[in-house]
């Protein structure tokens, strides 16, 4: 009788499989950031804060995920227009930002993940 070991092909292989899920420009870093804004996602499908602010003209927005679910933020305008940005943190520990001009008004960050509807926060930028 042959006995054959798959276990080293079969760990590379999920290893390689694990490694390529946390694409994006996240990090698992946690050195202080140089962002405007650190918005971080916490137990409760619910935001650290409900209210941020920043200066008007070049924003950089970090979003930082403290929880174990996974999380996105998006950047509204005042008449709930999506500004483009989707900042992706799919596991505990990653953070992602972007850098965006802002003209002085109020912002909503929220996350579009299903369920996760109660993740609003306000941001003003004067």
């Amino acid at each position: 009788m042959r006995i054959r070991f798959a276990t080293p092909v079969v760990v590379v292989a999920a290893t390689l499989a694990l490694a390529a899920c946390g694409g994006g420009s996240g990090s698992d870093s946690s050195t202080p950031s140089d962002a405007d804004v650190v918005v971080k996602a916490v137990v409760g499908f619910l935001w650290e804060k409900d209210a941020y602010t920043a200066k008007a003209g070049e924003v950089t927005i970090e979003a930082a995920n403290d929880s174990s679910a996974p999380h996105n933020l998006h950047l509204l305008d005042s008449t709930n227009t999506d500004l483009g940005i989707k900042l992706d943190i799919p596991v505990k520990g990653r953070t992602a930002d972007a850098t965006l001009t802002l003209k002085a008004g109020t912002y909503t960050i929220i996350c579009t993940i299903p369920g996760h509807s109660a993740m609003k926060a306000t941001l003003t930028v004067s």
